[in-house]
This record gives structure tokens, sequence and C-alpha cells, in this order.
């Protein structure tokens, strides 16, 4: 597999997100500054990110939405989802029902095991402050599915002919010993093995790593290897060789969960509740400084004396 052509897309991809990259920051900054990662090296947010946030309501207002969502949609604390078959006639046979009722049994069993819930409640919250959430869906060996939710800025995303999200492209940093181990030392580039090899702090070095999930459109469906499946999973090193390829595996459907609050004609990503919020969550930052401001003159006001009562 070629590496260059994924990233090339990939560029592409960014391209096209670039118009909304400035807006998402502003959100963050406004509403929750820990979320949002708009650089690879862009971790570990600090206490400092907070320091433009003088009135929480906005933030309130975006868990409350969040929880709501929750709790009304998908909450683990009732069965939220059932499941049937578009045949009626069908839906009437007693065998039908308890092997629905069954498999619907063992799904709820399987979100509660795995880290379903916990996703969910943070797709909730990005779709109510960017309008665009995204998550990977995986089988796991421990939980039989596990998913891995993604935050703004870290992945960029496409549709098809129908308008729906069809491929999700995705960075971030790994150390040196985090790649050897996940994909092997053979399939890394020169570079991370050279540092995997004199190890030291070598093995703690950042490397961006991209994963590409899109439709193959040069499958052989006679085949059922992962080379084959309908949709592609590439892995690569974003500054590696150019034909240097981490993993190249496949899934039988979409892995991405990528809802959109509301989507404009033909654009990829969805605007949000936030975003209509975005200028009244600003004056209320402004009044509270302006506000805090006033009472520091009031109650503690600049004096001018003589200076030969200095430390007198």
């Amino acid at each position: 597999t070629d590496r260059s052509r994924y990233v090339a897309r990939f560029a592409s991809l960014k391209t096209e997100r670039t118009e909304w990259g400035s807006h998402w920051r502003d959100l963050s900054q406004q509403f929750l500054p820990r979320s949002g990662r708009f650089d690879t090296n862009d971790q570990n947010k600090g206490k400092s990110s907070w320091n433009a946030i003088y009135d929480s309501t906005g933030t309130r207002a975006l868990r409350t939405l969040s929880a709501g969502m929750m709790s009304g949609m998908s909450s683990p604390a009732r069965p939220w989802f059932r499941l049937a078959i578009p045949d009626t006639d069908m839906m009437e046979s007693s065998r039908v029902k308890l092997w629905l009722n069954e498999v619907t049994k063992r799904m709820r069993e399987v979100f509660a095991r795995s880290n379903t819930y916990r996703s969910l409640s943070t797709g909730y919250e990005e779709l109510g402050l960017y309008g665009t959430s995204a998550s990977i869906i995986v089988p796991d060996f421990k939980d039989v599915i596990r998913q891995y939710p993604l935050t703004a800025g870290e992945y960029a995303l496409a549709t098809d002919n129908r308008r729906e999200v069809c491929t999700l492209y995705r960075e971030w940093n790994m150390t040196v010993s985090q790649i050897v181990r996940e994909f092997g030392l053979e399939n890394c580039s020169t570079t991370v093995r050279n540092l995997h090899t004199n190890g030291g702090k070598g093995l703690e070095a950042k490397v961006t790593v991209a994963h590409c999930i899109e439709p193959r459109y040069d499958r052989d469906p006679s085949k059922k290897d992962n080379g084959n499946m309908p949709w592609a999973s590439i892995y690569f090193e974003t500054g590696g060789d150019d034909r240097q390829i981490l993993r190249e595996s496949g899934f039988k459907e979409f892995p991405v969960l990528a809802p959109r609050w509301a989507v404009t004609g033909n654009d990829v990503y969805g605007y949000s509740p936030a975003m209509e919020a975005l200028g009244d969550v600003k004056q209320l930052q402004h009044e509270q400084l302006r506000k805090a401001e006033a009472i520091d003159y009031m109650t503690a006001p600049p004096l001018q004396v003589p200076t030969s009562l200095m430390n007198q």
C-alpha cells in the first residue's frame, strides 16, 4: 500500500476543516477548555486553560444538555432500546420474539460492561459544543467492544454521495515504546527502530501516528481477508518512509459513530447550540470581569500620597 496517497488525502481533509478550526478553538476556550485538540502536541491542558472563564453558566448549561441527552436517549438505568425486524408477520412468532429479547439482553450487558456509556456521555458533550462528535468502536478481547471517543481537532471527516459520513482520518502522538508494542518493530520506520534500539530517553520520544478509515473501492469481494474488507483501516507514521505502513486491515461495517447536530447543505461538519450561545457567553464573561474590577476599585482603590510617606 502506498502511504503517500493517504498522506495527500489527509492534507486535503485538513484544508477543508480549516474554516471550522478557529471557531472550535473559540468554543473550547469559552465553554470547555479541556476539550479539543488542535495540535498533535496539544495535550494535558492545565488549569491555565480555564483563565478565560469568569462565570461557569455556559459550561454548566452544556453539562445539563449532555446529561439530559444521556438520560433521555441512552440511560444505563433503564432498558432504552429493544430489537425488532421489518417483517411484521414474522414478529408475531414467539420464537422470533424470544431470540430478539435474548440478543437485546446480551447487548445491554455488553454495553454495561464496556466503556460505552462513558463514551456516549462524552459524545453528547462534544455534539452540543462543536456540533459534531466522533468515536471509533472496535472489538475488544476483554470487554467484547470498546469505544475510543475523539475530540474536535484531532480528526477529519468526509461524506459520501448520500451526505453520510463514510471516512475518518485522525492523528495523535505515541511514544516509540508504544508504537513498537502496538505495531511491531519490523513495521516501524528506520527512525523509530533506531530510537528503540538505542533505548533510554529514545523510548519516550514522541512520534505522530495517523489512522485512516475509508471505503475500499478497489477490493475483491470474492476474498474475505482483512485486505479486502469493505472499509480499509490504515495506520502510518506521518513522518515515516514513503511506502511505510504500520498496519493495514479492515472492517465489515463502518466502525465510526459520527453524529452531527444539524447540517447545512453539503457541509461535512455540523453546527451546535453552543455556537448560537457563543456571543451571549462572551458578553457574560466580559461583564463578570468588569464587575470584578469595579468591586476591586471600590474596596481597594488605588491611592496617591507623597513619596515622603513611603514605609510610614
